[in-house]
């Protein structure tokens, strides 16, 4: 059964932009949706009520508040689903959630600086005890390589170890590189750098059922202003 999961952070919760958004969304006729930067608002319900008419079931990260930064799930095989932020963290959002394709899915929005440590330790451990289980994780981790991730003389990651442990230590794939290499593409940008912020990793068992997995990052949405990010989409069948 072939597959479609695509990631794109919000930028703020969407807020005037949220029609454009959801509009580009269920164009790409995705199987998963993973949204970081949702908010518990009125164009959160929005997009949550588009995501639900086009077939999705939504799961949103408990907690928050209209002006918070919370994470949406939706696919359209969804079978159970947990939120598994840490428990001392008050930034940033982990859901993961079982489809009925036997995927396992963790949806993330990551916090700034160290804040991050302890969501990158969640996923290992999550990782971890899904060896034989198809596993997924993809959203806005505010993280990337030190190496590769940054244009010129842009900040360097906290925690870039941590994201490197996602390999080391929980054995994951960073897919998006498994196919392009060391080629440098920016998921964001400041004014004069870019960074790749946005990812999605991959464990053996996600890799051994779907060896010609596709991933890209579409920069449409970024480049038409809807969102500060471009998305990411990870196709499998």
């Amino acid at each position: 059964m072939a597959i479609r999961i695509v990631s794109l952070n919000l930028r703020h919760g969407g807020g005037k932009r949220i029609s454009g958004l959801a509009d580009w969304l269920v164009t790409k006729l995705p199987a998963a949706v993973v949204l970081p930067e949702w908010r518990h608002n009125a164009p959160g319900q929005y997009i949550r009520e588009r995501l639900t008419d086009g077939g999705l079931v939504t799961v949103a990260a408990a907690g928050g508040t209209s002006k918070v930064n919370s994470v949406l799930l939706a696919a359209t095989d969804l079978n159970e689903s947990w939120e598994v932020t840490p428990s001392s963290s008050t930034i940033g959002k982990l859901m993961l959630v079982e489809l009925n394709q036997g995927i396992r899915l963790l949806g993330c929005y990551f916090p700034q600086l160290q804040a991050k440590a302890p969501f990158f330790q969640v996923s290992i451990r999550l990782a971890q005890k899904s060896p034989d289980i198809p596993f997924v994780m993809i959203g806005d981790f505010n993280t990337g390589r030190n190496d590769l991730d940054i244009e010129g003389t842009g900040a360097r990651f906290h925690c870039a170890d941590l994201f490197l442990a996602l390999t080391r230590e929980a054995g994951l794939t960073d897919l998006w590189r498994a196919r392009h290499g060391d080629r440098q593409d920016w998921t964001w940008r400041s004014t004069v750098n870019g960074f790749r912020i946005d990812h999605v990793f991959g464990n053996r068992a996600f890799i051994g059922r779907f060896p010609a997995f596709r991933c890209v990052i579409d920069h449409a949405p970024r480049l038409s202003g809807l969102t500060d990010h471009s998305a990411i989409v990870l196709e499998a069948d």
